[in-house]
């Protein structure tokens, strides 16, 4: 089974394999920014609370771009990312959310 709670909402049941991109966008309806889908850009960083050993291992271009972003060790990008099993808890910063047009 697999769980997922986003910016300290409800837990929710979803489907392993899911990516924590389609669970922030679909289960959670927060508009969070991405600009390739390929964790190369960075756009879409999120910050694991708990449950990192519950997510698909990072590609090397994904760490890459961690890197090059500075983000901090609990940063993963939610576009590459899958949760696999068990509970997961996550936060969306603002620097990663869809900024209104100006």
């Amino acid at each position: 089974m697999a769980r997922i709670r986003i910016n300290n909402g409800p837990w929710r049941k979803v489907m392993p394999g899911s990516s924590l991109l389609g669970l922030i966008r679909g289960r959670a309806g927060i508009r969070i920014h991405t600009s390739c889908g390929l964790g190369n850009c960075g756009s879409d960083i999120v910050l694991i609370r708990s449950g990192m050993e519950h997510l698909s291992p990072a590609f090397p271009s994904e760490l890459r771009t961690l890197a090059v972003e500075g983000a901090p060790d609990n940063a993963r990008l939610s576009c590459v990312t899958k949760l696999l099993e068990g509970d997961v808890e996550i936060e969306v910063p603002d620097y990663s959310l869809e900024q209104p047009a100006a």
